[in-house]
């Protein structure tokens, strides 16, 4: 296991801390999962808004979303 030193406001501290408590969780071992879980959703944001933008050509056809048959 690698260390990192990351500095936070005390506002998330004091919302970590108290999820800590909530949880019962070790500290190390929720801050990890919270830190991947945040990693992994960015990640899939930004593989989703650059496919976006390779389909947003000029000229490309449309679909309303009226005109979508869902069954």
């Amino acid at each position: 296991m690698a260390n990192a030193n990351i500095a936070f406001s005390k506002e998330t501290l004091r919302h970590f801390a108290k999820l800590v408590e909530l949880t019962k969780q070790p500290t190390q071992e929720l801050a990890e999962r919270l830190f991947k879980e945040a990693i992994d959703r960015e990640m899939e944001d930004f593989l989703v808004s650059k496919i976006s933008d390779e389909r947003d050509v000029e000229g490309a056809e449309t679909i309303d979303l009226e005109d979508i048959k869902w069954d």
